[in-house]
């Protein structure tokens, strides 16, 4: 049974790396990221993102996923992926995702592959720098971070800021897509922001949940950068990433996740700490690994002690993908605060100011 796992896996990811079609298809329009707040049990807040979301959520299944995915013979395969991930999560999860696509009124194994098709594909993108107060003229602890991501002219219109109560856990707030229940960047009420960012790595079949859903565990259940890291570290893991985490406290680390182990990586106090999407516990400031890590390096240097936000937005800015930069943001954890700017080229917009510590609270 397993080599036949590992050969569809390989199959999957080759369908979705080579669904990549220049169309432009409508149906998702939006000047500024809306806000949804979700709360209740995992059955009530699965119910209520369907609800408010349904059109949304298969709009991006009809149009986003069959770019990825663009043959049947492959769709088949992929979605036998799904129903395998679906063991793989945790009961409140899967409640949540079933409650979803019954409100939404989609196909619950399409929901699925909506939250898992990510650990079976392989990118290199995204850019993360955390800083200590002494960074900035302010004294504010800041995290910045571009998520970069195929866009297809259907994403880049799409995002959500996703606020979640869910009942006996702690709130947080995700900036993601409609139908996500997982956690590419996020923060939580008690000022834990987490980001990630993919490495290369091979197929694998699927043997833990979905490293989105991983992450909102995390903010689920954390609230420092320590306890973030226990977890994840007590918790099967299915893909390898890179994962940058901050707390409320100014406290600072880089998890490069593997299945079998975690490494750590961390900066002196007066250091900034960067990641992209390699893995640097050996060799963390070599140079020639990623010009963007290089630009951030060079800038956390030359500015520290001036890095307020305008500086940050302009330093993310020259870290951008063009228009496979799709959302930026900085998180201020010991505030509550995230500065936000989404679409193609993302931080070449206007940032918005969002108080989540005031929406956590509503």
């Amino acid at each position: 049974m397993k080599p036949q796992i590992r050969w569809w896996c390989v199959l999957i990811v080759a369908g979705l790396l080579a669904g990549c079609v220049a169309t432009s298809p409508k149906g998702i329009t939006q000047t500024s990221p809306p806000e949804f707040i979700l709360s209740g049990t995992p059955a009530q807040i699965g119910q209520s993102h369907g609800q408010q979301l349904g059109p949304q959520i298969r709009t991006l299944h009809e149009q986003y996923m069959k770019r990825w995915i663009t043959s049947d013979s492959q769709r088949v395969i992929a979605l036998f992926a799904a129903a395998a991930f679906q063991s793989q999560m945790a009961p409140d999860h899967r409640a949540e995702l079933f409650a979803l696509a019954k409100a939404a009124e989609a196909d619950p194994q399409q929901t699925t592959l909506a939250n898992c098709f990510l650990d079976l594909t392989g990118l290199t993108a995204c850019s993360t720098i955390t800083l200590p107060a002494s960074a900035a003229p302010d004294g504010v602890a800041r995290f910045a971070r571009n998520l970069d991501f195929p866009s297809f002219d259907i994403a880049d219109n799409a995002t959500v800021l996703l606020v979640y109560k869910p009942e006996g856990k702690y709130a947080f707030a995700s900036i993601g897509w409609p139908g996500l229940i997982g956690v590419l960047s996020g923060m939580n009420e008690h000022g834990l922001a987490i980001a990630n960012m993919e490495v290369t790595r091979d197929a694998r079949p699927p043997t833990a949940m979905p490293y989105a859903l991983l992450y909102r565990t995390v903010l689920e259940r954390c609230r420092t950068v320590n306890e973030a890291i226990e977890l994840i570290r007590h918790t099967p893991r299915q893909t390898q990433n890179n994962l940058m985490l901050m707390d409320a406290a100014g406290d600072r680390a880089v998890a490069e996740i593997y299945p079998d182990r975690v490494d750590v990586r961390r900066a002196g106090a007066d250091e900034a700490l960067i990641s992209t999407n390699h893995r640097r516990c050996d060799l963390p400031n070599e140079a020639g690994r990623c010009a963007r890590y290089d630009e951030l390096d060079r800038t956390a240097r030359e500015q520290f002690g001036r890095l307020d936000v305008p500086e940050l937005q302009s330093a993310l800015a020259r870290v951008a993908q063009g228009d496979m930069t799709l959302q930026s943001m900085i998180f201020e954890p010991s505030t509550g605060v995230i500065y936000l700017a989404t679409g193609k080229n993302a931080p070449s917009r206007s940032f918005r100011r969002i108080e989540l510590s005031s929406l956590f609270k509503r």
